[in-house]
């Protein structure tokens, strides 16, 4: 009986594991991003990546809150819930490829696409909303903002947490 009960332990466990992976959450909770700074969580350095598969030019900005530009974003607290938010930042350009991500030393707190909307989403079973061009969306550190396109010739963009 001992035997089964350790299967059935392991079994569940296993579940909780795969639920947490698949739906983009975590076990410890990474703080928004903000100004240009990683977080340290023991020894691991926790930074906020982009990831640009579209072709397009993605906006990125690591220093949100502070600058000479501006960013409209919608999510202030970094997570899926709107609240707008008028912020100095100083917006940089990119094409394909990755900016950013744990440990290494490189911060970015968020994206937009000032040519055209893109839908976002955050984690893998997170409700996808549409974004006009130029509206930002702020993610926590240790976060990736993974952005390519799909449907409709349109971007979308899915904010996972990094492992």
């Amino acid at each position: 009986m001992h035997r089964t009960k350790g299967r059935l332990s392991r079994a569940i466990a296993t579940f909780g594991v795969a639920f947490l992976v698949a739906t983009g959450l975590t076990i410890i909770s990474a703080p928004a991003a903000s100004a240009s700074t990683c977080t340290w969580v023991g020894t691991r350095q926790l930074c906020g990546a982009v990831k640009n598969r579209t072709g397009r030019t993605l906006s990125y900005t690591r220093n949100l809150g502070s600058g000479s530009g501006s960013c409209a974003v919608w999510n202030r607290s970094g997570g899926p819930v709107e609240d707008w938010w008028p912020a100095s930042c100083d917006q940089k350009a990119m094409g394909n490829g990755t900016v950013g991500g744990n440990n290494t030393g490189v911060d970015v707190d968020a994206f937009s696409f000032n040519g055209e909307g893109y839908h976002e989403r955050f984690g893998r079973l997170g409700t996808w909303h549409w974004r006009t061009r130029g509206v930002w969306t702020k993610f926590p550190d240790g976060s990736v903002a993974d952005c390519g396109v799909g449907d409709g010739n349109e971007i979308w963009c899915t904010v996972l947490v990094q492992l």
